[in-house]
Parts: C-alpha cells; sequence; structure tokens
C-alpha cells in the first residue's frame, strides 16, 4: 500500500512488524474472546479485531503518555485509525477478513526454525562427505604420483 506524501518516519511502519505481540501471530496463537487463555497470556488480537496488520504508523515505536504505553500494550487491538480510509475500512471491530494478511494456519514460526535448522544440518552434512570424498581421491592421486617417481 503506498502512502503518498505522508512522513516516512510516522508513516513508514506497519504495526505489526514492530508489536510485542508478532511472535504469538506468526505462532498461529490468537486471542479467540476477550478473558480467555490467549488473552490472559498476551496472544495476538488480530481475531478480536486488531488492524495492527493493515495499519502504518509508529505507535509500536513511540507509543504514548511519554512512552509509557499504547493500545496492543494494554490489550486493546489497533483500530487502524491513522489509515486514510479508516472510517470506511478499519472503524469495525472485526478482523477484515478479505485481507492479503491472514493469520498462519497449523505450523508457526517454530516450525519455520527448525526447517532452517535442519536445513542447515543437512548442508553441513553434505559438505562434510564431498570434502571427505574430495580428500580421498587427493590422497589416493598423491599415492599414485609417490609410486610413480620411484
Amino acid at each position: 500500500m503506498t502512502h503518498s506524501l505522508r512522513p516516512k518516519f510516522a508513516f513508514g511502519y506497519r504495526i505489526h512488524d514492530n508489536c510485542e505481540r508478532r511472535a504469538h501471530f506468526d505462532a498461529g496463537e490468537f486471542v479467540e474472546e476477550w478473558g480467555d487463555f490467549g488473552a490472559k497470556n498476551n496472544f495476538c488480537l488480530y481475531k478480536v479485531g486488531c488492524k495492527g496488520p493493515f495499519t502504518f504508523n509508529n505507535c509500536s515505536i513511540v507509543r504514548y503518555n511519554e512512552g509509557t504505553n499504547w493500545p496492543i500494550g494494554v490489550g486493546r487491538g489497533c483500530i487502524g485509525c491513522s489509515e486514510p480510509n479508516f472510517w470506511d475500512v478499519y472503524a469495525t471491530e472485526r478482523p477484515i477478513a478479505d485481507s492479503p494478511i491472514q493469520p498462519p494456519v497449523g505450523r508457526g514460526v517454530e516450525a519455520s526454525v527448525d526447517e532452517f535448522g535442519l536445513g542447515v544440518l543437512t548442508a553441513t552434512a553434505v559438505g562434510i562427505g564431498i570434502h571427505a570424498v574430495a580428500s580421498a581421491l587427493a590422497g589416493k592421486r598423491d599415492k599414485e604420483e609417490n609410486k610413480e617417481e620411484v
């Protein structure tokens, strides 16, 4: 989304990208209704109407009341008040259903980290195998060259 003629220092960041609850979004952990287990454990507020994934502002960095806190920090989702179409699109108490950003289903950030670790381990094993084969061939070649010299 282009935010033309808006100062980048204030509108160059998506609330979602700097949210302290972002890891819960990535892990698929959401507050389903106010007062549930997720609410008590500071899970992501997307499913109860937070507009952070669609809102560009620096609230999550600057915060309110001299940097004391902000809506998400006190358990209230972002309402997207800084967005150009706020009154037409954002001023509801529910997630935006046709949004390009949807919560992950099933596997979260932990699965991605595990897959990355497995990939690094596999690449390391392949590299060690290639090195071992190359070393064995080099050693064999050295033995053959030494026989020819004698």
